[in-house]
């Protein structure tokens, strides 16, 4: 079995970078921003992004339920709250536990009807659009399609 993955990413860095690169984060109307519980406010990365949207109109929820060593199921959870709100879009904010949460999260949405498992096979699924934002350095999660839970 083969697959063919077309993964584009995009890296933009430095001061100011999330104001800087502000159409980056316009990928639909709505956006689950997943977090953890406290890297993202204190960074001051969450106030970033959500001036962003809001400047542009875009409308967004907050799932900060991540915790380290993320479980599959706050992933299901955030799933369900993503399709609840209307969300067409994902934005992981922290390390990266919250940025690996963030894309298990687009792939659960996208995929309902698939259980947990899912997660854990090579099985290609669509996924909703995702972006990551890191608050810290070293993990590599942000420019990579997999996600350790």
């Amino acid at each position: 079995m083969s697959f063919d993955f077309y993964m584009p990413v995009q890296i933009f860095s430095g001061e100011y970078a999330v104001e800087k690169h502000a159409s980056a984060l316009a990928l639909g109307k709505h956006a689950l921003i997943v977090t953890g519980r406290r890297s993202a406010i204190a960074s001051g990365a969450l106030a970033d992004v959500t001036a962003v949207l809001q400047a542009q109109g875009i409308g967004y929820t907050l799932f900060d339920k991540i915790t380290e060593n993320p479980l599959a199921s706050p992933c299901r959870e955030g799933g369900a709250l993503c399709r609840e709100v209307g969300a067409d879009f994902v934005i992981g904010i922290g390390g990266g536990s919250p940025m690996d949460a963030a894309k298990a999260i687009a792939l659960m949405t996208a995929n309902p009807q698939e259980d947990e498992g899912a997660l854990y096979t090579a099985k290609p699924l669509s996924h909703l659009p995702v972006v990551c934002i890191p608050t810290t350095c070293g993990t590599g999660s942000e420019v990579t399609p997999y996600a350790i839970l």
